[in-house]
């Protein structure tokens, strides 16, 4: 029984700061073991490797409420008034907020955002240019038919009047 005790205790102390740190090197450094143990253990241990995806997203989620707090909230910074900290003000941090954008909508902030503006334009030009063909033809189909009858209208007075 002595033996289980120890060898869970490495697991749960590394999986305890992998879902605080989010990091497989720091939660190894912090609980003194090597990184090709820890992935070992989740290759040869499907409980292990569960408890390791569950850390990984307790980590992730940390992990984004962090930025969130930095985009939106932001730290405090000193305010200083004649050579002195009269203050602090929670100031959000523009370029995380600004990353948050590229990545929740790139169609709009990405790197490529102007490529896919292009793409978009080049579409709806398309589909004005064929709903413009399509009225041409609907127009030319109409004339076709008029001439038709006009024709065959025609031909029922000749033959009338024979």
């Amino acid at each position: 029984m002595t033996g289980l005790k120890r060898c869970w205790r490495p697991h749960g102390r590394f999986l305890r700061e992998f879902a605080r740190t989010g990091s497989v090197s720091a939660a190894c450094r912090a609980s003194g073991l090597a990184r090709r143990t820890v992935y070992n253990w989740r290759d040869a241990d499907a409980d292990f490797r569960r408890r390791w995806d569950a850390a990984r997203e307790r980590g992730v989620g940390r992990l984004h409420d962090e930025v969130m707090r930095r985009a939106m909230v932001g730290d405090d910074v000193p305010v200083w008034h004649d050579g002195r900290i009269v203050d602090h003000v929670a100031e959000p941090d523009s370029r995380v907020l600004w990353r948050l954008l590229q990545a929740l909508h790139a169609d709009t902030y990405g790197p490529q955002a102007a490529e896919l503006r292009a793409e978009r334009e080049r579409q709806a030009e398309f589909r004005r240019r064929l709903d413009e063909a399509d009225k041409r033809m609907a127009a030319y189909d109409t004339r076709l038919q008029a001439e038709r009858n006009a024709l065959l209208k025609g031909q029922e007075k000749s033959h009338d009047a024979k």
